[in-house]
């Protein structure tokens, strides 16, 4: 039973210290460094411009581990590359219709903004997470 719970222990682990660093950079630190609902909100957009610059690098630095991988398998890149393309251009949707509902449950209130901004850097976040687990495990690297 013992070995049960440490082995779910390990496993959850990163989970939860991913998810506790994405907490923080998407609410807790901006609402510790600010005292005025415009300043917080203004955290929270370069928040979300910050997690947005994550995920471009993190897309690029998958699209050249594709590369790499396709190479060392002497395999030309191309069709894994427009599914990955294919792939990130549907997962776009998602933050977009998403973070648009979790604002609008500000109902036009003072978080009006700001919610969006934190669901999108959390969101982007989770994304350069995903990128980094196939890198690892899938690929390898």
């Amino acid at each position: 039973m013992r070995l049960i719970y440490l082995v779910a222990l390990v496993l959850l682990m990163p989970a939860t210290t991913a998810k506790a660093d994405i907490i923080a950079a998407c609410y807790s630190d901006c609402e510790a460094e600010n005292d005025s609902n415009v300043e917080f909100k203004a955290c929270l957009s370069r928040a979300a411009n910050k997690a947005d610059r994550l995920l471009n690098q993190g897309y690029e630095a998958l699209q050249e581990a594709v590369r790499k991988a396709a190479k060392e398998m002497d395999q030309p890149p191309e069709s894994q590359l427009k599914a990955l393309t294919d792939a990130q251009k549907k997962w776009i949707d998602f933050p977009d219709a998403n973070c648009a509902f979790e604002d609008g449950l500000a109902f036009g209130g003072t978080a009006t903004g700001g919610n969006c901004s934190a669901c999108f850097s959390a969101l982007s976040y989770e994304r350069v997470t995903d990128f980094d687990r196939i890198k690892q495990q899938i690929i390898g690297e």
